[in-house]
């Protein structure tokens, strides 16, 4: 770790920040349910559908009931958006653009803030405001050479990649070895298909399979 603060700590000890949603209220507890039994224990539930705000009061309860769990809300683009869902409990804001206006909100409620950034000055903003992790973002286009490219100029931000990180061994160690946090996953994991059929112990599988990963791959 870069920057040992706790929300680092946190982060860093899960090894994995999964995203998901879903408009049906039941599904989306399922898969909260179902990524805790894997193994998760950082998760952020993204503000994608007109039925987001409806739903988080009930994910807040049930992951009240999970002991460890952290829980985030994201695709937040404005103060307005995070002072909503902050009210409703969640514990840190991920974004998918760097929007200064929202980092100066997260600093002035002290709330951890994980914006998404493309290129190193976004990089640069974001951590002046006081991001302590950033998302790199779409993962897949900036590859895992951008990582070591920031941290060559900026070496206190830690990054977590989101957007084409696979639930392989050969994908997640492309990141590890160049020195990202944590790696963020969505709909590698909580696939459409499995939804459907309601599959959601083989997705439990597919889940602790890729804890599994993680967790070698630290131990060397």
């Amino acid at each position: 770790m870069r920057n040992p603060t706790p929300f680092i700590r946190t982060m860093n000890a899960a090894g994995i920040m999964p995203i998901f949603f879903h408009p049906d209220e039941k599904t989306s507890l399922k898969l909260l349910e179902t990524a805790y039994e894997g193994g998760i224990r950082v998760i952020e539930m993204v503000n994608r559908g007109k039925e987001a705000p409806g739903i988080y009061p009930a994910i807040r309860k049930l992951a009240d009931q999970m002991p460890g769990l952290s829980l985030g809300v994201g695709t937040i683009y404005h103060p307005h958006q995070a002072e909503e869902f902050l009210d409703m409990g969640a514990e840190f804001i991920v974004a998918p653009v760097m929007n200064p206006k929202l980092g100066e909100y997260c600093k002035l409620m002290d709330v951890p803030w994980i914006p998404g950034c493309g290129t190193v000055s976004e990089i640069f903003f974001a951590q002046e405001l006081g991001a302590e992790l950033v998302k790199i973002y779409p993962a897949n286009i900036l590859t895992p050479q951008f990582v070591p490219a920031v941290h060559a100029v900026l070496p206190g931000i830690e990054i977590i990649p989101t957007g084409g990180v696979e639930p392989t061994a050969e994908s997640i160690k492309s990141w590890f070895d160049v020195g990202v946090l944590c790696v963020g996953m969505g709909s590698q994991l909580f696939r459409k298909d499995l939804i459907s059929r309601g599959a959601f112990s083989e997705m439990k599988e597919t889940i602790r399979t890729v804890v599994g990963i993680i967790e070698q791959i630290r131990v060397g």
